[in-house]
């Protein structure tokens, strides 16, 4: 007998298999399918809820049975078996989709589903080589960081005919992931029509995955759209043609500041009247360094000097980033790592039974620490930097400047100044003005629980406003207070008088980032509680 039992979100992060609302599959259903004579491609059908809104679609539209209308391609046989039950007719395939070539299926009218999601660093090996090379079939090249779904998508647009329609749930990376633009550009040159739902509340919230659905066809040509609706079950009465008066021709790099129109179109214009400049163009951000096990290789000033280690291989290190409330790092707010990169042997007793405790608690086998030489020995960049980005936000980004000559964890990027920057300072209180805010909020990423993360990339993309002398010289006469006020979590006030002594318009800035930030964190609700028909 074929079990039926749900699988455990483990199993069901390793194969990007989540359950689907009903109410997205019939959606989908029903608007990419248009006649009873349809051709439907289903690339990762699971055991068929998919299939049965496809059905139930092609039914409504005269269809007497699934021959010759339904194939779907599903990897894992006892899914593939069950569908063939309930689905008679449908031609279900068990096969890895990266090993059917669209040549073997005459061209569909529509591809609906929801391609697995599984990160680079599970998507390897042969999985992997296979996704590139149909992606490369396609002309797109996809890079080595690209999770699963970025070659589903490329694959299925190869089996559309020149009418098709390509309908998915796909993760919000499609919007801003560095990895995703391949993608939106073979999306935007294959399809006049690219419509994209984006949801308020959290649709998959056990796989802490924004998700947002594709709509793609060559039913006009007014570019790139963005829908945002409450929630999943906003889709049984949401009028289409109503939203879609508002269109993107040539969209930005990063979709993600489409989501809402009025406020992206803030952002957009402070772009183009050149009033910032990328913090790229005038830092490096790079992570802080990954010991493997903090709670071994950080340590207090207490326990330090409890353990009598020497001073020697003791650095002062920022932990985290609430460790530090404002725009400076002191003394204070630091704790000490254990040092021993490039160290001699070490012969001290202390350390040596310090050492010795971490092995015999398993420090050693730890991921990180096993796969360095020695395991103790944590690498770290090449220079102290003058400050520090934290990777993880939650209102928004600050710019902390390092007074403490320290080090940080990887919760904290490094950013080292060129020699165009302005002060550490300076540039430290600039960053708390609207614009800075409101472009981590587009440059950066939301997931689970409405944490903004910037990585290093996206952190060097972040619009730092023009300085010139003397507004240099203003801001830095200001530095006390607007630290004072981010220490304070009086983030209006500190953006207010950084704004104003830039001369930039607060009122628009402040409201398209407050959009932005509300709708990122009005995600960590929970979703509606919604019926779970299908794995795919």
């Amino acid at each position: 007998m074929i079990s039926t039992a749900a699988p455990t979100r483990e199993q069901q992060k390793a194969r990007g298999g989540f359950y689907t609302p009903p109410e997205l599959t019939c959606f989908l259903s029903r608007w990419a399918i248009r006649s009873a004579d349809d051709l439907v491609l289903e690339p990762s059908c699971g055991d068929g809820a998919f299939l049965g809104s496809i059905s139930e679609r092609l039914t409504e539209l005269g269809a007497g049975n699934l021959l010759g209308r339904l194939v779907g391609v599903e990897r894992d046989g006892a899914e593939a078996d069950k569908a063939r039950v309930l689905y008679e007719g449908a031609q279900i395939r068990t096969a890895d989709f990266f090993d059917v070539d669209p040549s073997s299926l005459p061209a569909v009218d529509a591809v609906i589903g929801n391609p697995p999601y599984i990160r680079y660093h599970g998507f390897v090996g042969e999985d992997r080589r296979k996704g590139l090379a149909r992606a490369r079939g396609q002309g797109v090249e996809l890079t080595r960081l690209a999770s699963s779904w970025a070659h589903f998508v490329v694959h299925s647009v190869g089996f559309l005919g020149p009418g098709g329609r390509l309908a998915l749930v796909l993760p919000a990376e499609l919007l801003h992931a560095d990895y995703g633009r391949p993608v939106r550009d073979l999306l935007m040159a294959h399809f006049g029509s690219v419509v994209i739902v984006a949801f308020d509340r959290m649709v998959f919230p056990d796989a802490q995955v924004d998700a947002l659905l594709l709509l793609a066809s060559n039913d006009d040509h007014l570019g790139l759209r963005v829908i945002r609706l409450p929630d999943e079950r906003s889709l049984v009465t949401v009028d289409l043609g109503a939203h879609l008066s508002r269109a993107s021709a040539t969209p930005p790099a990063r979709w993600s500041q489409s989501v809402d129109f009025e406020a992206g179109a803030v952002y957009q214009e402070a772009i183009e009247s050149a009033i910032s400049e990328p913090l790229g163009s005038i830092a490096s951000v790079d992570i802080g360094y990954v010991s493997g096990a903090n709670g071994f290789f950080v340590l207090s000033l207490e326990e330090a000097t409890f353990r009598k280690l020497p001073p020697s291989v003791l650095t002062p290190t920022i932990r985290r980033p609430a460790d530090v409330p404002g725009l400076v790092a002191r003394n204070e707010h630091t704790r000490l790592l254990l040092d021993m990169a490039g160290k001699p042997k070490p012969s001290n007793r202390h350390l040596l039974a310090y050492l010795a405790e971490g092995e015999t608690a398993g420090i050693a086998d730890h991921y990180k620490c096993r796969m360095r030489r020695p395991w103790y020995a944590v690498p770290l960049p090449r220079s102290k930097p003058q400050a520090f980005l934290p990777y993880m936000n939650h209102h928004g980004p600050r710019l902390i400047v390092n007074d403490a000559d320290a080090r940080s964890s990887n919760l904290l990027h490094g950013v080292s100044l060129r020699s165009a920057a302005p002060p550490v300072r300076t540039l430290a209180a600039a960053m708390c003005s609207s614009l800075t805010l409101l472009s981590a909020e587009i440059e950066g990423r939301a997931y689970g629980g409405g944490v903004l993360k910037l990585e290093t990339k996206e952190a060097e993309r972040l619009q730092v406003p023009l300085l010139s002398a003397r507004l240099a010289e203003r801001l830095s006469a200001e530095f006390d207070r607007i630290n004072a006020l981010r220490v304070a979590g009086d983030l209006r006030a500190a953006a207010s008088i950084a704004d104003k002594i830039l001369a930039l318009d607060h009122g628009r800035l402040w409201s398209a980032y407050l959009t932005f930030r509300s709708r990122r964190l009005d995600r960590r609700r929970l979703p509606i509680a919604a019926s779970r028909s299908h794995e795919t």
